[in-house]
């Protein structure tokens, strides 16, 4: 095949390269009308089909970029990409060994390889795609997409420590790449121990490049509910607080079957307690949360069902604390109805919120 490249498909090449897909399709299918055989063009117009969601246009200008050229390797790589998101994963990855074969020292067709592995049922191309990667990694150690290979491979292996170290290795020679901290902070959060607030921090860098990442903001809805779930203990340290207070500070008589009568100065003692500790959780919070990332979080407090009633959860106890110390008690069991109704309805709320509908951290 001739590496003379028409103008016009270069000039169709450009408008990819800024992500004017509809433009470039649009002058690729009038060049392709007068010069059928220019398998380049084929080539890259199904890149444009594929950015357009037509998988099967994709296969198709694929083939006839093949057709002109049976050895062009890019039209494999097109071809197996549009197969793999078909769910054509078999025929998606004897594409991907055409590329290889004919290519075998080039990085790319070993990332499209590893790509297309992952897909076989079963996990039965997990560990092939795995070292697909490590290959593409060797033969260009700075190529961000085969690190991103091998993040996928590793964590479908079960190696989250590798995952998250590709990922880490990516920013090392790219430390503004957006999707390399998303996925990095999935990581952290599908990890039960991960640190959710250095997530937090990845994502809100992800964001500042690239501000409409779905897949960041995606990331945040997960994020948020197991912060606010952490909530949880700092509202039942204010049922105990109120408890103890009311306990030590009470001066009722005893064995007539009143309530507690708590001296206005306890009182003070107890709800200044339970202020100063909810004082000092908020300042930690908002100290390690990023201030970029703060609006998405009340935004999604006010729309996410589950937030919200983990919210009313949180509310609700503190409020039922409050209430033991400062309710003009009358008979006894007024303590245990305020006592238990704060936690109950905590533990409520909680277990309505963890029997959501529970969000994938990567899509």
């Amino acid at each position: 095949m001739s590496e003379t490249i028409h103008p016009v498909v270069a000039r169709a090449m450009a408008l990819i390269d800024v992500d004017r897909y509809p433009q470039a399709q649009e002058t690729l299918s009038g060049h392709l009308a007068q010069f059928p055989d220019d398998a380049r063009a084929w080539e890259r117009l199904s890149v444009c089909r594929f950015e357009a969601r037509d998988w099967t246009g994709a296969v198709r200008a694929a083939d006839e970029a093949l057709r002109v050229s049976p050895e062009f390797v890019d039209a494999y790589l097109r071809r197996s990409e549009a197969f793999r998101v078909c769910g054509w994963t078999k025929q998606a990855v004897e594409a991907a060994r055409e590329a290889v074969r004919l290519l075998p020292e080039d990085p790319a067709p070993r990332v499209v390889l590893s790509h297309a592995l992952r897909g076989l049922p079963e996990g039965a191309g997990l560990q092939e795609a795995y070292d697909a990667a490590l290959e593409a990694i060797r033969l260009e150690p700075e190529r961000a997409t085969a690190h991103f290979a091998l993040s996928s491979a590793a964590d479908g292996l079960g190696r989250k420590d590798i995952a998250a170290q590709a990922m880490r290795q990516v920013l090392t020679f790219d430390p503004g790449n957006a999707d390399a901290r998303t996925n990095l902070a999935a990581l952290r959060t599908e990890d039960p121990n991960g640190d959710l607030f250095a997530a937090t921090e990845d994502l809100a860098a992800a964001l500042s490049v690239k501000p409409g990442s779905r897949q960041a903001q995606h990331n945040l809805r997960v994020i948020a509910p197991r912060l606010l779930k952490q909530a949880r203990w700092p509202a039942l340290a204010s049922l105990v607080l109120a408890m103890a207070t009311a306990v030590a500070g009470d001066t009722a008589p005893s064995g007539r079957g009143l309530g507690p009568s708590i001296p206005l100065g306890a009182q003070a003692v107890g709800l200044g307690a339970i202020a100063a500790m909810w004082a000092c959780c908020v300042l930690l919070t908002l100290r390690k949360l990023p201030r970029s990332v703060r609006g998405y979080f009340l935004r999604m407090l006010r729309t996410e069902p589950a937030l919200k009633v983990t919210a009313c959860g949180v509310v609700w106890c503190v409020l039922c604390a409050v209430l033991l110390l400062t309710f003009p008690y009358g008979p006894q069991w007024l303590v245990g109805v305020f006592l238990n109704s704060g936690w109950v309805g905590l533990a409520g709320c909680m277990i309505y919120s963890a029997r959501s509908k529970r969000l994938k951290t990567r899509g």
